[in-house]
């Protein structure tokens, strides 16, 4: 009896199990309309190495822009991002976050993107009163919404493209010596003022950065500062202000170069300045590509 019970039991059993798998969608002999995820991959803008970043993380956001995900990525091979039965998926990747000169949102997961950004690290008060921060790193950062269908019949790789978000500055000071009429003291410039966040969606915003420098100064040697990144001017069209300082006093404050033109900073481009005090008070400005430092003659 018991023989025949168990005879009877197994094959309900099998059938029931059999019945899953035929309402799965997803068995072995076909699986060409099952969710595989979608292979995601960074790219990096042309010219760019591999070396330039140092570090790559991809944040993922579901349709109503939930955060589902952070992790770490490369720019070398796809991440297959398998978030089955959300219809859309919003990607963020950052570059080059990780060194300690920015503040990064702790996002969790269920937060907002809309709560997302990148700010720089606030240094000290200047005698002005302007809030100074740290120069920030070579920032990338890239966006990209897709739609979150893939299966074995259709799999087509996504590519989210990440730009740079930071201008490139130095500054060339001649004659300072003329400017103050003394041979020595301590000298600092002031840039300001520039945004100090970017957010999840390439927005720049946050209160109004300044950047402070000290400057070595020998009489009859131009002083130089040395290239350094910084975020776009808070308003389009808007230039910056360049103070300089002598042991805590204003001596000159620049907001045009000689030809009464903005000096404004380019995302992507080093601006190259040249506040030469050597005959009257001249500003040169040139622009050039990312690193490429301007060499300013001296004419007598």
């Amino acid at each position: 009896m018991t023989g025949d019970y168990k005879f009877r039991f197994m094959p309900g059993i099998l059938y029931s199990m059999f019945t899953l798998l035929l309402l799965s969608g997803c068995i072995a002999e076909n699986n060409d309309d099952c969710f595989k995820g979608v292979p995601l991959k960074v790219n990096l803008p042309a010219g760019i190495s591999q070396e330039t970043i140092k570090d790559m993380s991809l944040y993922v956001f579901d349709d109503k822009d939930l955060l589902l995900d952070i992790f770490p990525v490369n720019s070398t091979e796809p991440v297959n991002l398998n978030y089955p039965g959300i219809p859309t998926l919003h990607c963020v990747a950052l570059c080059n976050t990780q060194d300690g000169t920015m503040l990064v949102s702790p996002l969790k997961k269920g937060d907002s993107c809309s709560d997302g950004f990148i700010s720089l690290r606030l240094s000290v008060p200047t005698r002005a009163g302007k809030s100074t921060f740290t120069s920030p790193a070579d920032l990338f950062y890239g966006e990209l919404k897709i739609e979150n269908t893939s299966t074995s019949a259709r799999i087509e790789e996504q590519a989210l493209a990440v730009s740079r978000m930071v201008a490139s500055m130095n500054i060339t000071v001649r004659g300072l010596e003329l400017l103050s009429g003394s041979n020595d003291g301590d000298y600092s410039l002031v840039v300001h003022e520039t945004a100090s966040r970017v957010d999840f969606e390439g927005r720049y915003g946050g209160e109004p950065a300044s950047y402070q420098f000290s400057s070595r100064f020998e009489a009859g040697k131009d002083s130089k500062i040395p290239a350094f990144n910084l975020f776009p001017a808070l308003e389009e069209n808007k230039g910056l202000t360049i103070d300089i300082y002598r042991n805590g006093d204003l001596l000159k404050s620049l907001n045009t170069d000689s030809s009464h033109q903005p000096i404004i900073p380019v995302v992507g481009q080093t601006l190259n300045v040249l506040l030469d005090f050597k005959l009257s008070v001249s500003v040169e400005v040139e622009i050039t590509a990312w690193g490429e430092e301007t060499v300013w003659k001296e004419y007598n």
